[in-house]
């Protein structure tokens, strides 16, 4: 299990951190990596500065799971919003399912809805709910 849980360490620090994509060939299986890598670039050139702080790990026979605090700011394009030059802070929850050494799933649960409050896309107005 503590392998596991180095595993992720590494792959939060290499490639989320250092925005190393060509790094996640050696952590994840080849089914499903290249959008993987697609997905975070997109993240990556958008929040240039996006980096991911560990708030909690938990490691179980071949699973991992990981509590990440994201933060960033909007220097690029997302989803069609112009840069904002916002500050973000996204949370996440990311569960890993680890073979020989090697990422075979991952899954992750992130607020969206509230990274799009953050940049501007969506307005929400806590009044209209009343």
């Amino acid at each position: 299990m503590e392998e596991n849980k180095a595993l992720v360490k590494s792959v939060i620090e290499d490639v989320f951190n250092k925005h190393n994509l060509a790094a996640a060939d050696k952590y994840f299986v080849e089914l499903g990596r290249e959008e993987f890598k697609q997905f975070l670039n997109r993240y990556f050139l958008a929040f240039p500065d996006l980096h991911a702080t560990v708030e909690h790990m938990l490691a179980q026979d071949n699973l991992v799971v990981v509590y990440l605090n994201w933060t960033g700011t909007q220097k690029g394009v997302f989803q069609e919003m112009p840069p904002t030059d916002r500050a973000v802070t996204i949370r996440s929850a990311d569960l890993y399912r680890i073979e020989n050494g090697k990422i075979v799933e991952h899954w992750e649960v992130v607020d969206n809805l509230d990274l799009l409050k953050q940049i501007g896309i969506i307005t929400f107005n806590e009044k209209s709910m009343a």
